[in-house]
């Protein structure tokens, strides 16, 4: 065998190997590609974060992400030239169940309340920003938690792997005043602590506990919400790592949209009408990210 023989075997067997050495979930082809192969839109969702991404009544996905996500997928369709264009959601429960599914490449878009931070674009890429939040505390009036300064010697509610759970840990250590957390898995199981008694209050992005109350017309005058927030929470829809193609799509799509009336109304319909004004953040982050071609 000649020398260029056995360089020409060892390059194959090192192409072969690395072939067979591909990150579970690493695609072959981008989202555009596959989208545009398969006719599918897979959209993976937060079940239970009312407003922003959550099951209605009929077992529907809803939502003002969800909606936000709808509009990326018709215009997908639209620059795609597809003549239909099937949305499959993904019902996604744990902030590490979301990040696992477009990480792995199970999900092409993840539509929920995320939190943009440096530790998970290791993981993922991020669209443009949807909305802006900040955390904090949702108790109940008859023993309320008006300000963070209320926190000593309380048990909270927070739900594991979350921006509020380490804001709330990173505090608890500072100020050394008792602070215990209790893990919840859902909204839903923080607020039936919170409802029971069990806990003295619930810890979360203010918008989702919004989402919490209002959704409640008998619960809307039993509850008190700290006045500031405890933290900074920029959201915005996870896409897959290094899928540069797609992430300009649904960033000029989001981009379109911020251009538009429809955003303020898109707004009013899932914050609005829960007696949460367009604050001037939100307003500012749809003006500034009104990106032109």
């Amino acid at each position: 065998m000649t020398a260029f023989s056995k360089l020409a075997g060892t390059m194959v067997l090192i192409a072969a190997v690395g072939l067979f050495c591909v990150p579970p979930g690493a695609a072959a082809e981008g989202v555009l590609d596959r989208v545009a192969e398969t006719g599918e839109f897979r959209i993976g969702y937060a079940t239970g974060s009312p407003p922003l991404s959550f099951n209605d009544a009929d077992g529907k996905p809803a939502g003002y992400s969800i909606e936000l996500c709808r509009h990326i997928g018709r215009t997908l369709q639209r620059e795609l030239g597809l003549a239909k264009l099937e949305f499959t959601f993904v019902p996604l429960v744990s902030m590490q169940d979301r990040l696992n599914a477009v990480a792995q490449g199970d999900v092409d878009i993840e539509c929920g309340a995320t939190t943009v931070t440096l530790s998970r674009r290791e993981r993922v890429d991020f669209t443009l920003m949807t909305f802006i939040t900040g955390s904090a505390v949702l108790s109940r009036k008859a023993a309320p938690i008006a300000s963070a300064a209320d926190l000593a010697g309380k048990v909270i509610a927070v739900m594991p792997d979350t921006t509020t759970e380490a804001v709330l840990r990173e505090f608890a250590e500072v100020n050394e005043t008792g602070l215990k957390l209790a893990l919840v898995e859902t909204h839903g199981e923080g607020m039936s602590l919170l409802n029971a008694g069990k806990v003295d209050g619930f810890a979360s992005d203010r918008a989702m506990l919004i989402g919490q109350v209002f959704t409640d017309e008998n619960a809307r005058n039993e509850y008190e919400m700290t006045r500031s927030v405890l933290s900074f929470e920029p959201y915005a829809l996870m896409i897959p790592r290094g899928d540069t193609r797609f992430r300009l799509a649904a960033d000029r799509a989001l981009a379109d949209l911020y251009r538009s009336a429809r955003i303020r109304r898109l707004y009013h319909d899932w914050f609005g009408r829960y007696g949460e004004p367009l604050s001037p953040i939100v307003e500012a982050m749809y003006q500034f990210q009104a990106v032109g071609e």
